[in-house]
């Protein structure tokens, strides 16, 4: 027994500090390094918990607003688009018609100045037409028919004695379904079809932040 080579402490501290650097000051002893790799293992497994618990969490109208910003537009901030699901929440709710609601809907996000720059200048037209008229009309085409599909959801809801938060939640549940890649792609075809080929270009410059065409090759 008294020739066999005894094993270097220094490797079990090697092999901890790979693991991780804290453990440098632990025991060279193997049962106390296995014990803190243990700790570090539950710390890093509880911290990927949480942060999947968070994802999980997300509330119904932050994924609207995150679908809004990855598929629609980055137009407006998280602040904004709050607001302007809030207020359609509560126009639906009041059973307005989407012709009423649409009418004030965007400026109840609180606009910034640029932005209302922008606006302005795709209102102005190109000479040629009122650009920004005929991207809303697009819009309403596709959007109508799903704010009356929401509206008769919340109405049964209300009927059924639910509460108008309750009814809010559900808005921002449909709003988040309706945003997928296949439901945007064609209105923003529509869109640009819509527009002359000057009128097109105007929009492309002046609105290049309104509506994400480059996501869709437009």
């Amino acid at each position: 027994m008294s020739n066999l080579t005894p094993v270097p402490r220094t490797s079990i501290l090697v092999a901890a500090l790979a693991v991780s650097a804290c453990i440098a000051n632990v025991s060279p002893v193997s049962a106390a390094s296995s014990s803190s790799a243990g700790a570090i293992h539950a710390s890093i497994s509880a911290e990927a918990g949480l942060l999947q618990a968070s994802q999980t969490l997300a509330t119904p109208k932050q994924t609207a607003i995150d679908k809004t910003k990855s598929l629609l537009t980055t137009f407006f901030t998280d602040q904004q688009l709050s607001g302007i699901l809030d207020r359609l929440a509560a126009d639906v709710y009041a059973n307005k018609s989407f012709k009423d609601s649409s009418a004030t809907l965007i400026t109840s996000g609180g606009l910034t100045a640029s932005q209302l720059l922008i606006l302005a200048k795709l209102s102005s037209g190109s000479g040629s037409g009122v650009p920004l008229t005929k991207v809303n009309a697009v819009l309403a085409r596709h959007f109508e028919p799903y704010y009356k599909k929401i509206s008769q959801q919340i109405l049964a809801m209300k009927k059924s004695g639910k509460s108008q938060s309750e009814c809010a939640k559900q808005v921002h549940v449909m709003v988040a379904g309706y945003l997928t890649k296949a439901n945007v792609t064609p209105i923003l075809k529509d869109v640009k079809a819509g527009l002359t080929s000057s009128e097109w270009q105007y929009v492309r410059l002046h609105g290049a932040s309104l509506l994400l065409w480059s996501k869709y090759g437009l």
